[in-house]
């Protein structure tokens, strides 16, 4: 399946390659794996053609990969394992790519969210409408035509400037997380990696096949994740149903179970089950210490 059908061009009458200079068989030089039109005099709408291909892998690899990767838990890490790697999106590139469309879109929401509250502060009363509250003594007689009134003030200046220190913090938090969390998602990889070669060590796999199937579960889960942000930002905060949100929280844990069962071979789908608790557990506790210590270092005046 293509994106889009191309017309097949003639090979050049000189199929030399222009990089090595080796004699080409075909439209790819078999020695440096560069095209042979590279170079030469072409329309400007096959150079941006070939620059999409080359960047997205459009020509069937990326609705292939993203299927499989989608709906097959495990397959594809299976398929790299065997040899199988050229008919498919590279694993670090599409977690790249997901890793850039999640953080992208976390960055829009949060923008979102502060051009929201600061529509609501401009909208709230100025401090000389809401500032004083004037109320009347009761105790006046009934003599007094004009009652006199109490001038009282409706906030306090030490609460103010508490809530302002906060939500001050608050903002240097989330501008830390937004910066920091994309090379925090790399770093975290070869973590879980080692967390399957603790669980798995008598498979005596080589860390890189641990490390691809670790790469593609977190192209899953950025994915999924995306999805999930992409609808509420459309949606504007749409509330999903019980029974969706039910079905939503348990779909990673499902899809790493059903993912380990396929990848490793376990003897039974409990061994799966029980290993993906205690690695998603170890993993989770993992990530909530290093969010927290990074928080209080934030929160301190501690930049790193």
């Amino acid at each position: 399946m293509k994106w889009f059908k191309r017309k097949k061009r003639p090979l050049p009458e000189d199929t030399t390659c222009r990089n090595c200079g080796t004699q080409t068989l075909g439209k790819y030089c078999h020695e440096c794996g560069q095209d042979v039109f590279a170079g030469r005099k072409q329309r400007i709408l096959q150079l941006i053609i070939q620059a999409v291909d080359n960047l997205f892998s459009f020509e069937g690899k990326t609705p292939r990969t993203l299927l499989l990767l989608m709906f097959r838990p495990g397959f594809l890490s299976n398929e790299f394992r065997e040899g199988r790697i050229n008919r498919y999106v590279h694993p670090v590139k599409l977690f790249w790519m997901s890793t850039l469309i999640l953080f992208a879109l976390m960055i829009f929401q949060l923008d979102k969210t502060d051009k929201q509250e600061i529509i609501k502060i401009n909208d709230t009363p100025t401090p000389t409408q809401k500032g004083l509250n004037f109320s009347f003594n009761s105790s006046a007689s009934s003599s007094d035509t004009i009652p006199i009134p109490v001038i009282k003030e409706d906030e306090d200046k030490d609460e103010d400037k508490d809530y302002d220190k906060l939500n001050n913090k608050t903002d240097q938090i989330l501008k830390h997380f937004t910066r920091y969390a994309p090379y925090a998602s790399f770093l975290l990889v070869p973590i879980f990696a080692l967390l399957l070669v603790l669980f798995f060590c008598r498979k005596k796999e080589y860390f890189i096949y641990h490390l691809t199937f670790t790469v593609h579960f977190h192209t899953f889960l950025w994915i999924f994740c995306s999805v999930l942000l992409f609808v509420n930002i459309f949606t504007h905060g749409w509330k999903y149903p019980d029974w969706l949100t039910g079905v939503l929280f348990f779909t990673p844990g499902v899809y790493f179970t059903m993912a380990l069962r396929r990848y490793y071979k376990t003897k039974s789908w409990w061994q799966a089950v029980w290993k993906a608790i205690l690695i998603s557990l170890l993993y989770f506790i993992l990530i909530l210490t290093v969010i927290v210590a990074a928080m209080l270092l934030i929160y301190l005046g501690k930049d790193f």
